[in-house]
């Protein structure tokens, strides 16, 4: 029988198992690798992490992660490129689980983080990052950031820059940065560093608006005129923002060049850095706003209130010079000011904001800008002797309502102001005027009506101090309550404000640095009142020695009050 030729018989070869193992992990790889390769990493990325438990062989395993690591830090690098922080996170996690971890995946975590808004985790590994990298001065530039804009540290924001400099000492935004931090910082101390680090900026960024705007400051903040006049003059010339107008107006009226400084100040309605701050109404339109080139004579004027309390009292020793200039004056203020200005008889009719609308004028014109109209120099402010009153009737029925009738040294106080004055370090901390109120044959009334830091409430059990502000309806309160007392301290706020133009003896408590307005802190008094005698810091936040002093007056009035008493007890005799 013939056999078919095509007849074949199949012979049974033995499968190497591990081999074919090994063929499919590596194909599995290189699977993986493609995916990525063409920014499939969703797929890619899972290849790898199924395949890499199945490699037995370390050498070969430690390959494979370092392909996946690569891959998985680009894909995280890509989502963070396109703002996706939280899924680039989930990818540094799987990262994490990893038998080892790039260091730079710490960093990728903290900037993450970053941009999520939670500060306290970036800074946990950013932290982390610095303590293990051989190469960590980048990290400092992200931690300083860090602290400064969200942990509001600017000690330790300064810390992380000046070591990030070691390794950038050309980085002019670093240079700045350090000189601003300084300035704000610290205020009048470090002074050859603030100006350091800010020239050494201008050196490498002549042209550059902030970097000018900032040494301009610096240089003003401490009375080198010359070179901040340069430095304003050149600030002029790169495209200046309102903000940076508004600084140079500050700087000129602190000191004492009120005719160009009060037109600069007039960009404080468009600053850019206003945020949530709320002007009134009638600020929204230029409608019959009054301009330097209107001549208002025979024109009814309307004067309007801008934001705090403080500016209105204080502004409003303009309306009778103003009165001379035009036809007639309308006078727009807060609610809580509306009686105290009536009974002061300014000779002005005095409205709410609530009535603009119904009111006829020509022209009107923000508080503020009157030092214009009236050409305003230094020597020229009207009315310093106290401009406000009120009836002696108000000031008795107050007076036998809240003040205890003794013979004690009667002293008033205030603290703290709005959440500006502390923004520009303006608060005296309580604690310094304890001995006030520890003094024998001295009776303290606080003037706080709102106790935002809860200070009253810690104060020692032999501390004398009457709460009187929670019996304050309105500013003519306020005014009654003054005209009981020998003598007001207070730090810059609208209380001192309201105590010198009531005319009213007043110690005034300022910072070394002060607000724009206060160009003349020495000596008896502050020219814009002539009732207030300032006390000011030798150094930033040196409050201990403002008030030792403010005390040594007061000893000197208590032994005078006291002496009064004995005479006039002699002369009953």
């Amino acid at each position: 029988m013939q056999v078919s030729k095509r007849l074949v018989v199949h012979k049974e070869i033995p499968v190497d198992t591990a081999k074919e193992m090994d063929l499919l992990t590596s194909m599995d790889v290189a699977m993986a690798e493609q995916y990525c390769k063409v920014k499939n990493f969703e797929d890619g990325l899972k290849k790898f992490k199924d395949v890499i438990p199945q490699i037995s062989n370390e050498e070969e395993r430690r390959k494979v992660i370092n392909k996946y690591l690569n891959f998985a830090l680009s894909y995280g690098q890509s989502l963070m490129g396109q703002q996706k922080f939280l899924e680039a996170l989930e990818i540094y996690r799987e990262i994490m689980q990893v038998s080892y971890t790039p260091i730079n995946v710490y960093k990728q975590i903290g900037l993450c983080m970053k941009n999520l808004g939670n500060a306290d985790m970036a800074i946990k590994f950013l932290k982390y990052f610095e303590e293990i990298s051989p190469d960590k001065e980048d990290v400092y530039i992200y931690l300083g950031d860090l602290v400064y804009t969200d942990i509001k540290d600017n000690k330790k924001a300064i810390e992380y820059y000046e070591k990030a400099l070691e390794k950038y000492p050309d980085n002019y935004t670093i240079c700045n940065m350090l000189g601003h931090l300084y300035s704000t910082c610290y205020q009048d101390k470090y002074k050859d560093k603030q100006i350091e680090y800010l020239t050494r900026a201008f050196k490498l960024a002549p042209n550059n608006r902030i970097v000018v705007k900032n040494l301009a400051y610096v240089y003003g903040k401490f009375d080198e005129e010359a070179k901040a006049d340069e430095m304003y003059a050149k600030l002029m010339y790169l495209n200046p923002t309102h903000s940076d107008l508004h600084a140079y107006g500050a700087y000129l009226v602190k000191h004492g060049r009120f005719a160009e400084g009060f037109k600069f100040l007039q960009h404080r309605f468009q600053k850019e850095d206003l945020g949530n701050v709320a002007f009134p109404e009638i600020f929204k339109t230029k409608k019959k706003r009054w301009n330097m080139k209107v001549d208002i004579t025979n024109k009814v004027v309307l004067v309007h209130f801008e934001q705090g309390f403080g500016d209105s009292i204080m502004f409003a020793r303009f309306l009778d010079e103003l009165k001379t200039k035009c036809k007639e004056v309308l006078l727009v203020v807060q609610n809580g000011l509306i009686q105290l200005m009536k009974d002061s008889k300014l000779g002005v009719e005095v409205y709410s904001e609530a009535d603009v609308p119904n009111l006829k004028y020509d022209y009107w014109v923000p508080m503020m800008d009157l030092p214009i109209i009236c050409e305003t120099r230094p020597d020229t402010i009207p009315q310093t002797t106290g401009y406000l009153k009120v009836p002696k009737t108000k000031i008795n029925a107050y007076k036998k309502q809240y003040i205890n009738d003794n013979d004690k040294l009667k002293i008033g106080i205030a603290y703290e102001g709005t959440m500006a004055s502390k923004e520009t370090n303006r608060d005296i901390p309580l604690e310094y005027m304890y001995p006030l109120m520890q003094l024998p044959d001295v009776e303290v009334y606080s003037f706080q009506v709102d106790d935002l830091t809860r200070q009253m409430d810690r104060i020692p059990q032999d501390a004398n101090l009457i709460r009187l502000g929670k019996t304050f309806k309105n500013w003519e309160d306020t005014a009654c309550a003054m005209n009981c007392m020998d003598v007001i301290v207070t730090t810059d706020n609208g209380v001192m404000n309201l105590a010198g133009a009531l005319g009213i003896r007043t110690f005034g408590l300022f910072n070394k640095i002060t607000e724009w307005r206060w160009f003349k802190t020495q000596g008896e008094d502050i020219a814009w009142y002539r009732s207030i005698k300032p006390f000011q810091c030798p150094t930033s936040d040196d409050w201990a020695t403002a008030m030792n002093n403010v005390l040594d007056e007061i000893d000197k009035i208590r032994c005078k009050k006291i002496a009064e008493k004995i005479k006039g007890k002699t002369v009953h005799k």
